[in-house]
């Protein structure tokens, strides 16, 4: 098993009548008892090529459904699944309310065939009885006042099974957001007020806490990476990437000595992400530039890094990539295509490379918007465009009372780069690009979106479901 894979709490309904009159001896009994074990044993073995499975004694009582209660309630489970494999009193479901209301939980109306029988002898009968005890829970459930979600089909049906390995996904995902922790150098964009966030709210409610860091950190951190370590590092950019010619040694020096300043106050700080507040005149002032370029501990690390302070696109970024793996963009867009209903996203600041096909892909330019400045603030950005494939597109805002998510999928088409000097994607939308701007207006989102390559839309909807947020799918 997996190490990473999620750990599941399985529960089994029968009813106490089976327990009592049918396991009583004899023939009957040997019967239903093989077809039980065969029967759960089958909804076992799907269910663990994904996960890891703690299956518990088969219910058949209010005493075994509170003491199984108490039992997954001392365990480290990300998801409860509940099986009714004959049909069962629908009392034992109370015994289960808290382990709901505290855990995403999942009720498998579950078929033990793959096709009903053209007909049935009372042993068969029973066998396939499940359905019923399932649809005599679903009022009691909702009485209850909790809400797992349902799934139905047969164990032997690739997309039930395939359908609750996505809701245990986004359940380790939601008990993983619990645990950590946002940075945010140095404060709040007050350029761009819809990227406010009530902390309280982000931290109680989706789970990140939040860190300042000041310049002052960022600065002494860079002045602590030696010389020699610097120049590695330019050694190693220069072998993996492009160089725009009007890079000068002295720019790509500080440039490096700043990234890795900023590499070492995030894992210093062990965060899991952190928001740059990359146009606050402080930064630059105290840095002579902006810390644009990435390097490749930071790249490879689970560590995501949005840009203008912003704790909600940051936060997207992160549920994306413990979804994916992936890495994940911080994008805002740029120009759109109606014709062939493309948008064109990208931002400025740091972004992972390894959102480009590959390192010679990647080429080391100025800071685009800084390098005629005034002052003698500069450095250099990473320019690339995403690579190509299916990509999940994410905006995360603060509403009024709430938070707020809204999901759409896309091709990014890769290829040659469309915009100079800023990390972007190119990528055909699926929804229809007017209507998705319609939505977005009469919705509210903010102009950040997080994008990485992979398909993670219906996890993303069972997530925003089990943190209680506003969603909108396309």
């Amino acid at each position: 098993m997996d190490k990473n894979n999620p750990k599941i709490g399985l529960v089994f309904f029968a009813a106490r009548w089976f327990e009592e009159v049918v396991l009583g001896g004899g023939e009957n009994s040997k019967e239903f008892s093989r077809f039980l074990n065969e029967d759960t044993k089958n909804v076992i073995g799907a269910l663990s090529k994904e996960n890891e499975v703690v299956s518990f004694p088969v219910v058949t009582s209010m005493e075994k459904a509170w003491a199984t209660s108490e039992k997954i309630l001392a365990q480290n489970l990300d998801a409860v699944i509940f099986c009714s494999m004959v049909w069962t009193e629908d009392e034992y479901l109370l015994a289960f309310k808290d382990v709901m209301r505290i855990k995403p939980s999942i009720i498998w109306g579950v078929t033990p065939y793959k096709n009903s029988p053209k007909k049935s002898d009372i042993m068969t009968l029973f066998k396939n009885s499940g359905i019923v005890g399932t649809v005599e829970g679903f009022n009691v459930v909702v009485k209850m006042g909790v809400k797992p979600f349902y799934v139905f089909g047969s164990v032997f049906d690739n997309e039930p099974v395939n359908k609750i390995n996505k809701i245990v996904k986004a359940a380790r995902i939601f008990k993983e957001l619990k645990r950590t922790k946002l940075g945010i150098l140095p404060y709040r964009n007050f350029q761009m007020i819809v990227t406010y966030v009530d902390e309280f709210r982000l931290y109680s409610q989706i789970g990140p806490v939040v860190e300042y860091i000041s310049c002052l950190q960022l600065k002494k951190a860079a002045d602590l990476i030696s010389d020699s370590k610097v120049s590695d590092y330019v050694r190693e950019i220069k072998s993996k990437f492009r160089i725009d010619s009007r890079i000068t040694e002295e720019n790509l020096f500080k440039s490096a000595k700043a990234a890795l300043g900023f590499e070492k106050i995030i894992f210093d700080n062990k965060l899991d992400g952190i928001a740059l507040s990359d146009l606050i005149p402080e930064l630059h002032e105290v840095m002579g530039l902006r810390p644009c370029l990435y390097t490749e501990k930071l790249a490879r690390s689970e560590v995501v890094v949005g840009n203008e302070g912003d704790l909600g696109g940051t936060a997207a970024m992160l549920i994306l990539r413990k979804l994916t793996g992936n890495p994940v963009m911080f994008t805002e867009i740029f120009n759109l295509d109606y014709e062939e209903n493309t948008i064109g996203a990208g931002h400025a600041g740091p972004s992972n490379y390894m959102c480009a096909e590959s390192d010679d892909k990647v080429t080391i330019t100025p800071d685009y918007e800084l390098m005629d400045a005034t002052s003698d603030i500069g450095g250099v950005w990473m320019e690339f465009i995403g690579k190509p494939g299916k990509v999940t597109i994410v905006n995360f805002i603060c509403t009024l009372d709430n938070f707020q998510m809204t999901v759409l999928n896309g091709e990014s088409l890769g290829g040659n780069v469309r915009f100079d000097g800023y990390p972007h994607y190119a990528v055909k939308i699926e929804p229809k690009l007017i209507d998705f701007l319609n939505s977005c207006s009469l919705n509210g989102t903010s102009h950040h979106w997080a994008i990485v390559n992979g398909d993670v839309k219906e996890e993303l909807s069972y997530l925003a479901d089990m943190l209680n947020i506003k969603k909108v799918i396309f």
